[in-house]
């Protein structure tokens, strides 16, 4: 069981849990994101790590009992200490003990999935995450005054990509929405900014490791 919400949030991209009914392995597709997670394994422990934003899809395996849940954070949201292009594609496990969790330092209690709005607040007034607006601007079109050179500098800087890979991602991600909608592929190529449907393909495959024919026919 897999679900997520959309907050209205500066910070948030998604707010996500699972829980596995089964063991198997599931496909997770590319993003620009860090994703923030917990887990409690069936015997009780807990979890917690930091995935780095990543351009190709992945497997993960769950194991039946397991309950995970966590938040994608927006690109523009950094962890002042920690790289993101050295975390491109990686994980980052958590010191998890005493019912609390460490970031940059700070042990602050062990978030449940209905917390995780409130747990990120919290790390923002500690400083332990940080928007940095200039990006936040860029990657929106507003990058009035600045060099490209500048632009592409700082952006990579503070999401481990370029502001290039960052649209290719935007791009599929919206195409592989409409699909799951029964959007027809060419429509959605047309749609989402592709030169032909053949472009789209495989940009589906690469970052979410399946054609568009594979997605209509599981939606």
């Amino acid at each position: 069981m897999y679900e997520e919400h959309r907050p209205d949030s500066p910070v948030l991209a998604c707010v996500w849990q699972a829980r596995a009914t089964k063991d198997e392995r599931y496909l997770v597709p590319a993003v620009e994101y860090w994703d923030l997670w917990f887990a409690r394994e069936p015997g009780g422990e807990l979890l917690a790590g930091l995935s780095g934003p990543t351009l190709g899809h992945r497997w993960i395996r769950s194991t039946i009992g397991e309950h995970s849940w966590g938040v994608q954070l927006k690109a523009h949201v950094v962890l002042p200490g920690v790289s993101k292009q050295l975390l491109l594609g990686g994980e980052q496990q958590l010191v998890v003990e005493a019912g609390h969790v460490t970031l940059a330092q700070h042990a602050v209690p062990f978030p449940e999935f209905d917390d995780l709005e409130a747990f990120t607040d919290r790390l923002l007034e500690l400083d332990v995450l940080r928007c940095d607006d200039d990006v936040r601007r860029m990657l929106t079109g507003d990058d009035a005054g600045y060099s490209e050179r500048h632009r592409q500098r700082r952006v990579r800087a503070a999401t481990g990509l370029t502001r290039k890979q960052i649209e290719q991602l935007s791009r599929a991600r919206g195409a592989f929405a409409l699909l799951l909608q029964g959007v027809p592929p060419i429509e959605c190529a047309a749609r989402c900014g592709f030169a032909d449907q053949a472009h789209l393909t495989r940009s589906l495959r690469a970052f979410h490791g399946q054609t568009p024919a594979r997605v209509l026919s599981g939606r």
